[in-house]
């Protein structure tokens, strides 16, 4: 069984997909706890699981004895940063994919976080890092970069390309053959019908930038 610490005590989710991960597949894991640096999570139960320390904590586990999970998603940058920080410690990442997700024909780095329900079609190439949430969906041969971020519900069409830290919120929708430049972030439930630039930020039906 590969024993697995989550950075960040936020969303407890992630406790249900590793659950089913450990129901449905031989590979299986152990959450031996969660880091935080939020001080007034230092020490706590986190349904369940003790929250170890800050992110300095991890250093007192042997980086071959474990994998990590970052569930952070606030933000990309900060995903970013904060996995970057246990890499180059050299701290090895899982793929956390839920088990009713398929994933034949589809190709993907390492250190995803992919929750139930997520749609992902033939051919679509994903990188390192990123977040897929629950009921969204990703149609045939687009490719994401690393550290993405796609929000619950939200539906990225055939074709489309999709740089690094992009962010796409909650019900946004992304139409085909389009191209998202590097941490671009586009609003809830907004509609997506052209390009958008690298830093754009875009909000609305359809969206626009702001």
């Amino acid at each position: 069984m590969n024993k697995l610490i989550v950075i960040g005590a936020s969303t407890p989710t992630i406790i249900r997909v590793i659950s089913d991960i450990n129901i449905a597949k031989k590979e299986k894991f152990k959450i031996l706890g969660f880091v935080d640096n939020d001080p007034q999570k230092i020490g706590t139960n986190f349904y369940g699981f003790k929250v170890l320390g800050d992110f300095e904590e991890i250093k007192k586990f042997n980086k071959n004895d474990i994998y990590l999970i970052n569930t952070i998603a606030s933000k990309t940058c900060i995903r970013k940063d904060v996995t970057t920080y246990f890499i180059n410690l050299g701290y090895k990442f899982a793929n956390i994919i839920h088990p009713n997700v398929n994933l034949k024909y589809v190709s993907m780095g390492i250190g995803n976080l992919v929750y139930e329900n997520a749609l992902i079609h033939p051919f679509v190439r994903i990188g390192d890092h990123c977040v897929l949430s629950s009921n969204s969906g990703i149609a045939h041969e687009t490719s994401i970069g690393n550290y993405v971020f796609v929000g619950p519900s939200s539906y990225i069409c055939g074709k489309v390309k999709i740089s690094d830290e992009v962010y796409v919120g909650v019900g946004a929708k992304i139409l085909p053959n389009l191209s998202i430049g590097s941490r671009a972030q586009i609003g809830a439930a907004s509609l997506v019908t052209k390009d958008i630039n690298v830093d754009e930020k875009i909000i609305g039906i359809p969206g626009k930038a702001f």
